[in-house]
């Protein structure tokens, strides 16, 4: 048998083996065993079409013949005859052919399917098709016919399938159609009436009249119960036609985009109804029975009405999978109007004028809901209604006027994945902390007032996703992620937190927070347009606040005896905007110079650990910075004077009193602090007086407390190195020209006073924005650094760093202005 079925498909084959006989048409093997189809393309004539074939096929076999995009002008000339061949499948389409003339169609008795649209014709070529009564599927679509008279189709009485799509067709005679027909596609026309012409299609199974101009179906369609599709929509009609009642084998119904006010109740007899489209009409109610018998419909599509209740229309159908009522007039909907509807798995709620929902007091444990939509309606409570949908997958709740979320509102939804509460009126998350959502992994909370984070995570174990961008939100606890690990299908990944135009994004202590959130696998994502670059602002914020400074040391302890405090300068670079461009808060004085003392406990110098705590006799705004760099012993008798272009010193002898004073400038210049340390017989001064902008340094004073040579009684102190007096006046004459300077700086700029003098935060102080839209938060007395003689002069930084270097680092040349 094998071998038989083999030699039959391989004669098959040899017919169109290897035929530059019949060039330039082709020959293809068809899907049965005895078929060939042979395609003609882009042929000058039909003389060179009959030539190309004739004799060359054996005539017992059938041949499907496609003449396409080719010249048919003398197609009268010769005859499909001709070719010596069994033709029972012929189409001719895209050959701008403006009439089929009769002869050539002579003798195709066996022709069972023709295909002559896209082309010119303006009317049906009734003498052609009298030659192929055999005819079964007919295609004259996308031509410019304009009417189906009488006698169009008496030829062709055993056709079934009739496709008249895409004509210009104004005028349906009655009669003109053959009984025959299962299938008749009459749609994208310019039809306004049926004129009867259906009426006596008993046999009728689909009917198509869709996209026309239609008004009326009453006594248009065929009585009895064989119609089982119905393609109406796109037309004018504003009611269904009553003999619609009696269609039990109605399956699918698509009468979208008209004029429809009311199903009048023809459809609750479709007992095998499976599909109703029904969108973008004016219906405004719904029957209690309207869909009685209707248990097989799947999709229910109503969409774009006016309907303002259910009205328990729902509960017969059983099998409905998907029921789509947005964009009506619905303004409170129960959960009850879904009671039995195991199979419902997808409801489109959404653009309704609902402002409550009801639970079901029976529960809707039972239903398989998946996807429900409710956004851009007016719900301001949930009510507990959604409690206990198990299946739900997506629930979209945007565009609501919810002010607060109750503990119990998403209760048992143990399978949820994504939920959108995005455009509402919440201020806080927090009923979320006692809620489980075991599978939830995106969250979409944008476009609400929520100002504040803390554990509201905490029921959430997989989130993956989580947008607040456009709310209030100022503070965030670390505390936040404790209990969640992104998991996407078992595979962990990173919690990503998006927080575009949130307050937050310029507060400086979202650089920790980054740090915190990253150890817990959660990413802060966001631009924040605080910074000069707009970029990711955990991006950002460790190159802005993590600064290795340089130091820059003024005087060393001498060989033997005493010298005045050592002054070691920390150079801080400026990398900040000036101070009159949009900054978060407290950043802007990082450019600026910082003025720090404490004494020195031995000859190692280690690293400052933060706080500092200022030696100064008025708090000014303090701004230290973590000073990480190593410490190097000069051997030299004399120290490494520091450029005239930053500092300048003098010693004198005077009395035994010690001052600071702290001198305030502009918004643009951080605040100066002219440091006075006096010996016994010593002064030390040190000056320095900053241009706007400029890179500036950071000047930390170190004393040692235990000299060599000293008493209980500071009176006793060695006495100090005396500089020659030409160079004594040389320095005094430089003094007074840095404070003439100072004094002409101070007259034209101010510092702009902010209540963000704090530096809980040591690494990341910031300055606010200038200007009256400034955001300042209340100052916080438990922030401000106090005064604490003991810490000045502990050994904590030797202590908390033993491994500091020995010596201190003198930069070569001081950076450029």
């Amino acid at each position: 048998m094998t071998s038989l079925v083999y030699t039959v498909f391989h004669l098959a084959s040899l017919q169109c083996s290897v035929r530059p006989e019949i060039s330039p048409c082709t020959c293809e093997t068809g899907k049965a065993w005895n078929h060939v189809e042979l395609s003609c393309e882009k042929l000058e004539s039909f003389n060179a079409v009959v030539d190309s074939l004739a004799n060359k096929l054996n005539a017992d076999t059938n041949i499907d013949l496609k003449i396409t995009h080719s010249q048919l002008d003398d197609l009268e000339m010769r005859s499909f005859t001709d070719m010596n061949f069994n033709l029972y499948k012929l189409r001719m389409q895209w050959n701008s052919l403006k009439s089929l003339p009769e002869v050539p169609f002579r003798g195709l008795s066996n022709v069972t399917y023709l295909s002559i649209g896209d082309n010119d014709l303006d009317e049906i070529p009734k003498h052609a098709l009298s030659h192929m009564p055999s005819l079964l599927t007919l295609d004259i679509g996308r031509c410019k016919i304009r009417a189906v008279q009488q006698e169009d189709f008496r030829g062709i009485q055993r056709v079934t399938n009739l496709i008249l799509v895409s004509n210009i067709i104004t005028r349906l005679d009655r009669g003109s159609f053959p009984k025959s027909l299962l299938i008749l596609h009459l749609g994208r026309n310019q039809l306004e009436s049926l004129n009867g012409s259906l009426h006596d299609l008993h046999n009728l199974e689909s009917l198509f009249i869709n996209a026309n101009n239609i008004t009326s179906l009453d006594d248009e369609l065929p009585d009895g119960g064989q119609l089982r599709l119905l393609m109406a929509h796109n037309n004018r009609l504003e009611r269904l036609p009553a003999n619609m009642a009696g269609m039990h084998s109605l399956e699918t119904v698509h009468i979208h985009c008209n004029q429809l006010r009311s199903f009048d109740r023809v459809l609750r007899n479709a007992v095998n109804l499976s599909e109703v489209m029904a969108d973008n009409n004016e219906l405004e109610y719904l029957a209690q029975d309207e869909f009685a018998s209707c248990s097989k419909v799947e999709t229910l599509q109503m969409g774009c009405n006016h309907i303002k209740s259910l009205n328990s229309s729902l509960l017969p159908i059983l099998k409905l999978k998907n029921a789509n009522f947005s964009f009506n007039d619905i303004e409170e909907f129960s959960m009850a109007e879904l009671h039995g509807l195991r199979s419902l798995k997808t409801l489109q709620l959404s653009s309704n004028r609902i402002q409550r929902l009801l639970p079901d007091p029976r529960g809707v444990q039972e239903l398989m809901l998946v996807n429900l939509d409710l956004d851009n309606n007016r719900i301001d409570s949930l009510n507990g209604a959604l409690a206990g949908l198990g299946n739900l997958r997506i629930l979209n709740l945007a565009g609501n006027r919810l002010e607060h979320l109750q503990v119990g509102d998403f209760d048992g939804m143990i399978r949820l994945d994504i939920l959108d509460l995005t455009g509402n009126q919440l201020a806080e998350l927090k009923p979320l902390e006692m809620t489980l959502l075991p599978s939830l992994k995106i969250l979409k909370v944008a476009y609400n007032n929520i100002t504040k984070l803390e554990q509201d995570f905490k029921g959430l174990p997989v989130l993956c996703q989580a947008n607040l961008t456009n709310n209030q939100i100022s503070t965030i606890s670390s505390e936040l992620v404790t209990n969640t690990r992104c998991k996407n299908h078992n595979v962990p990944g990173k919690l990503e937190i998006h927080l575009d135009d949130n307050p937050i994004m310029c507060d400086v202590g979202l650089n920790e927070l980054c740090r915190l959130m990253a150890v817990q696998e959660a990413r802060i994502r966001g631009r924040s347009q605080c910074f000069e670059n707009d970029q990711e602002v955990c991006t950002v914020l460790p190159m802005l606040y993590n600064v290795n400074l340089p130091i820059m040391v003024t005087n060393l302890k001498l060989t033997g005896r005493e010298v005045p405090k050592p002054m070691v300068r920390v150079i801080v670079p400026s990398l900040i905007k000036a101070n009159n461009e949009l900054l978060p808060p407290l950043i802007a004085t990082l450019g600026n110079p910082v003025l720090i003392s404490t004494d020195l406990v031995n000859p190692v110098i280690s690293p400052l650990p933060p706080p500092l705590l200022l030696a100064t006799t008025t708090p000014p705004p303090p701004l230290p910075l973590p000073v990480e760099s190593e410490v190097e012993k000069n051997e030299s008798t004399t120290a490494n004077p520091v450029p005239t272009n930053y500092t300048q010193e003098t010693t004198t002898t005077t009395s035994t009193t010690t001052t600071t004073t702290t001198t305030e400038t502009s918004s643009q210049v951080a605040p100066i602090e002219i440091i006075t340390t006096t010996a016994p017989t010593t002064t030390t001064t040190s000056t320095t007086t900053p241009k706007p902008n400029e890179t500036l340094p950071v000047i930390v004073e170190l004393q040692d407390p235990n000299p060599p040579d000293t008493t209980v009684n500071q009176t006793a102190l060695v006495p100090p190195v005396v500089l020659d007096p030409l160079q004594q006046d040389l320095e005094r004459e430089r003094e007074r020209e840095r404070e003439r300077e100072l004094e002409r700086d101070l007259d034209h700029e101010a510092v702009a006073k902010t209540e963000y003098e704090t530096v809980e935060y040591i690494p990341n102080l910031v300055q606010p924005p200038v200007g009256s839209d400034a955001l300042t938060p209340p100052p916080s007395k438990a922030n401000a650094l106090e005064e604490d003689s003991e810490s000045v002069h502990s050994n904590s930084v030797h202590a908390e760093y033993p491994h500091a270097a020995q010596s201190l680092q003198i930069p070569e040349e001081p950076p450029e202005e």
